[in-house]
């Protein structure tokens, strides 16, 4: 006579041929789980005890019913995979990814690829996921590309754990997106009108990204003690920001990391134009060195919410007559270092880029051919 089944309150754990005890439950929503498999009947039933707490307390979590026991390949779905991913993927640096990136991440699997994620990932076929990504990639190209490439990211990770066989993944070309055009960038005039109908402390927040080329990111996270003036052998003035660290934010709440790549670490000189703009603003907030440049709290201890930047922006932008978002600036900071001459070693300097090609992407073309053909004569 076989192993019976158990119940235990909001789950049950099921005997498996293979003599491991698989442990389903149902969430806080009323979804059934699985919570994957284990090698005795003690360790499932602790596993479900400990979910059952965690529901009962409110700190309940979707990855907890998968990480509280092994994964179960065959019975392994898409949507587990990704899951299981997420939680222990890191970036180059050994840290976890941003609350942002991992939203990006379970969307893609969530959402984009809804018609496989909860298909177990042996019985996923190349031809499943063409027929999900033929129209898809017709309907939002883009996206379409961003999904097939995390995609193909985690049934890599799947053959490497010998949960797979072999990766179905093989649509020519899906991998790689080339937009029919490249994004507008704003023209130096477009710019003046930004700076000159924004009013502080947006102006000083344009200015860094414009003419620093600054990520939102290291905006909003920066200090007071990060901003050093020195002068030069002819004794002019310049201001030099110290890049260390970002802000991401996870809803709500704001989160301080060093940034993913080395590169991202760095020392920007700013333009003198945009000295008076800075100083300027410096003098409004607290001397407390550690007090951010823009904060939500007169003390300088709170970061400004990431949406805070929409509003002026766009009533800005449209002063303008432009359309782009708020990380064009990095692409028009990048254009003009490069119209003065920079290399492409300066320019991955300036930006913190890691490799030629991701420099590239941020310059532009300025529609300066005849000048620079008129030097040769």
């Amino acid at each position: 006579m076989g192993k019976a089944e158990t119940k235990r309150g909001l789950g049950n754990i099921r005997p498996l041929p293979s003599g491991r005890y698989q442990l389903r439950y149902t969430d806080p929503n009323g979804n059934s789980k699985t919570a994957g498999t284990y090698g005795t009947k003690a360790l499932a039933e602790r596993a479900l005890l400990n979910i059952s707490k965690a529901i009962d307390g409110g700190t309940y979590n979707e990855q907890q019913g998968i990480y509280e026991g092994d994964l179960d390949p065959k019975t392994l779905t898409l949507l587990e995979l990704g899951t299981h991913w997420r939680q222990l993927r890191r970036n180059r640096r050994g840290q976890p990814l941003s609350p942002n990136t991992l939203a990006e991440y379970q969307r893609l699997v969530g959402v984009v690829l809804e018609p496989l994620n909860s298909k177990p990932i042996r019985e996923i076929t190349t031809g499943q996921i063409a027929k999900w990504w033929e129209p898809e990639s017709r309907r939002a190209p883009r996206q379409a590309n961003a999904a097939y490439k995390h995609l193909n990211t985690l049934f890599k990770y799947a053959v490497k754990n010998r949960w797979l066989s072999e990766n179905p993944c093989t649509i020519e070309g899906a991998n790689v997106y080339v937009p029919d055009q490249q994004p507008n960038v704003p023209d130096i005039q477009q710019i003046e009108i930004i700076e000159s109908e924004t009013a502080e402390p947006f102006r000083t927040v344009i200015a860094l990204a414009a003419w620093g080329g600054l990520r939102k990111g290291e905006i909003l996270e920066l200090r007071r003690k990060d901003i050093e003036q020195v002068r030069d052998v002819d004794g002019a003035t310049w201001l030099v920001v110290d890049i260390s660290r970002g802000v991401v934010w996870d809803n709500t709440e704001s989160i301080v990391r060093v940034p993913k790549t080395a590169g991202s670490i760095r020392k920007v000189t700013l333009p003198q134009r945009v000295n008076s703009v800075v100083v300027k603003h410096l003098a409004t907030i607290p001397i407390n060195p550690d007090a951010l440049l823009f904060s939500s709290d007169p003390q300088g201890t709170k970061h400004w919410g990431e949406w805070k930047i929409n509003k002026p922006w766009e009533r800005a932008r449209a002063l303008a007559g432009y359309a782009g978002s708020f990380h064009s600036l990095r692409s028009f900071a990048a254009t003009q270092y490069g119209l003065q001459g920079a290399t492409v070693a300066e320019l991955m300097d300036r930006l913190g880029h890691r490799n030629v090609r991701t420099a590239m992407r941020y310059q532009r073309t300025t529609g300066r051919e005849m000048n620079l053909l008129s030097g040769m004569g």
